[in-house]
Order: structure tokens, then C-alpha cells, then sequence
């Protein structure tokens, strides 16, 4: 099948779409990306015409479902376990002895994983609490959150099984002790999972949806798909889902400037990351 070329007036048309819908703000330096990503899912579909796809996406009948099948190859899913190990070790070394040190109470620990994409970051952030809190049994419990706009990759997720090279960033003690193998891969382990709940979530619809206030919010490697002021916009919205004195972790360099009323920076090096003051 021979596919045409995305022209001018075409590019504007998904580049507003994709600005509506996800907040992505889709360059022309990006025009290349954008028609290539378009191109396979249409080669997918036996179509070779943007506008009849574009017709397709915005149809409201059916439209959303197609939707979705794009998203899966729109967004960028690369992710690993442990893929910054400072961001962590500020959780384990910094965060959980304070809390806990500072609580006389039982403690339930709430944490969620923005952009999830395929599930890495979020089991491991679940691994991280996990092995922190064995010392404080009966003291401390946890639950982990991971939330993407990917349905493909949500499944993924879910299903918690890895090939072997996606484990690459792991130590051998993490992979006997939060692994099965099995014929089809390597298995998070079910006690594990079961600490673990996943959703499809879109970042542009932060406020319309009543989540818990979190203890952890950790969110790496998705602002950089978005301008600056989108990123502020992000930020200020997740922050108002952290209780006092819980901390959000975003990727270092993804933000510049920013502190809103009510965070304080946490000056832990080689992290960015902001503390919610108590009252």
C-alpha cells in the first residue's frame, strides 16, 4: 500500500487534536514522528487516506475505540525498573524512616505512579515500600496506583509478567524474592500484585477524578511530552492530591522554577522532588 504524504493543513488538524485531547503539544519538528506513527496504525487498518483516519478517530460512533488503538502508538512507553535509583533511595532512605519515626499510629501508606505506561516503575516503587516497611510490621501498610492513557500497555501492566531483558536494571536478590518464572516470563510475585491496582487515567482530567490524597506521588518521564506552562498546569493539579508532609518525585530537569504555595523543595541530590508542608 502506497500512503501519502501528511501535509501542512493535515499536520494542523492532528496536532490540534492531539493538544485538545492529551495536552501534547505536537510541533512542526515533529511532523516526521507524528505522519510515521499515523502511517502504521493506518497500514494496520488497510487505509491510506489522513483524512478518512482522521474522520475516523472524531467519529462519534466507534470513534473513541479507535482512539484508543492510536494512543498505544502515539505515546512513548519506555520505562524500566529502578530506571533512577536516586529517586528511590530519597523514598526508602529519606521519606519512610521520617514518617514513620514522627507517627505513633498505625500508617497507610498511599502511592500512586503517574504514566505508568507497562507497569515497571509502579511495581517497583511497590518494592521499594515493600522492602522498606518489613521492619515495621504491624506498623506500616502500603497500596500503589499506576495510571496511563494506554490500554495496551495498562494490560501489560496488569498482567505483571516481563520478559527477561526488562529486568535488566534489577539485583538478583529483587529477582528471586518478587519474581516467578514461568513459561511465559518472569512473574511479579502475587503478594505482590495484590498491593498493586491499575487504571486508565488521562492527566488533562486531573480534577475530575476523586482520588484519595497521597503520601507518594511519583511522576517521571511524562512532562517532557508537554509545553512548560502544561507542565506547571500538571504539577500544581498533582500536588493538590498530596496529605501534609507527602512528598511528590519528578524527574530531574523536567521542571524549572516551580514551587507553588504550600510544597517545599526537598534538597536531596541528584532528585527533584517537593514536600507538601503540614499545617
Amino acid at each position: 500500500m502506497v500512503m501519502p504524504e501528511l501535509d501542512e493543513q493535515q499536520f494542523a488538524r492532528w496536532a490540534v487534536l492531539l493538544e485538545q485531547r492529551l495536552g501534547i503539544a505536537v510541533t512542526p519538528q515533529r511532523k516526521a514522528f507524528l505522519s510515521s506513527k499515523l502511517r502504521t496504525r493506518m497500514r494496520e487498518l488497510g487505509i491510506d487516506d489522513f483524512e478518512l483516519y482522521y474522520d475516523m478517530v472524531t467519529s462519534p460512533r466507534g470513534g473513541q475505540v479507535e482512539w484508543s488503538r492510536l494512543l498505544d502508538h502515539l505515546t512513548i512507553h519506555e520505562t524500566r525498573f529502578n530506571r533512577h535509583p536516586a529517586s528511590f533511595s530519597l523514598i526508602a532512605k529519606h521519606y519512610l524512616p521520617e514518617l514513620l519515626q514522627q507517627s505513633a499510629d498505625v500508617v497507610n501508606i498511599k502511592a500512586w505512579s503517574v504514566g505508568c505506561a507497562s507497569g515497571e516503575e509502579t511495581y517497583y516503587l511497590a518494592m521499594v515500600l515493600d522492602r522498606a516497611l518489613k521492619a515495621y510490621a504491624g506498623k506500616a501498610y502500603y497500596g500503589v496506583m499506576g495510571s496511563d492513557v494506554s490500554l495496551d500497555s495498562l494490560a501489560i501492566a496488569r498482567s505483571g509478567i516481563y520478559p527477561l531483558q526488562r529486568l535488566s536494571g534489577l539485583d538478583a536478590s529483587t529477582l528471586e524474592n518478587y519474581f516467578e518464572q514461568g513459561s511465559e516470563g518472569y512473574r511479579v510475585i502475587n503478594s505482590l500484585r495484590q498491593r498493586v491496582a491499575f487504571s486508565q487515567f488521562n492527566v488533562q482530567n486531573l480534577m475530575q477524578v476523586p482520588f484519595e490524597k497521597m503520601d507518594i506521588i511519583f511522576c517521571q518521564n511524562l512532562l517532557i511530552y508537554f509545553s512548560q506552562q502544561k507542565r506547571q498546569e500538571i504539577v500544581t493539579a498533582l500536588a493538590t492530591f498530596l496529605k501534609p508532609g507527602g512528598v511528590m518525585i519528578l524527574g530531574v530537569g523536567e521542571m524549572v522554577g516551580w514551587l507553588p504555595e504550600g510544597l517545599e523543595s526537598m534538597k536531596i541530590k541528584d532528585t527533584l522532588a517537593y514536600r507538601r508542608i503540614k499545617d
